[in-house]
């Protein structure tokens, strides 16, 4: 192990990987993965049109007005769909 974290290598030629060893290389690099910091996303009133930041388990409702119809802002971050 070099710098705390597992490193495999390649098996022998000729010896197969077996799912136990895949199994474990997953759970290795599992629990180096930190789980993303939940962010508020930001909705928009369908009444009074005051943007309203909810994370998750938050209840769905205008913190101005209590309007309970919200819209997802529109992302800033460029979205390309492919034509087929």
């Amino acid at each position: 192990m070099t710098g705390g974290h597992n490193v495999t290598t390649a098996p022998p030629r000729g010896k197969q990987l077996t799912v136990g060893d895949l199994k474990r290389v997953t759970m290795d690099t599992q629990k180096d993965l930190q789980p993303p910091k939940q962010q508020p996303m930001i909705y928009i009133c369908g009444e009074c049109h005051t943007e309203n930041e909810i994370k998750a388990r938050d209840p769905i409702r205008c913190r101005e007005c209590g309007y309970r119809i919200m819209y997802k802002k529109r992302t800033k971050r460029l979205v390309v769909f492919d034509a087929r």
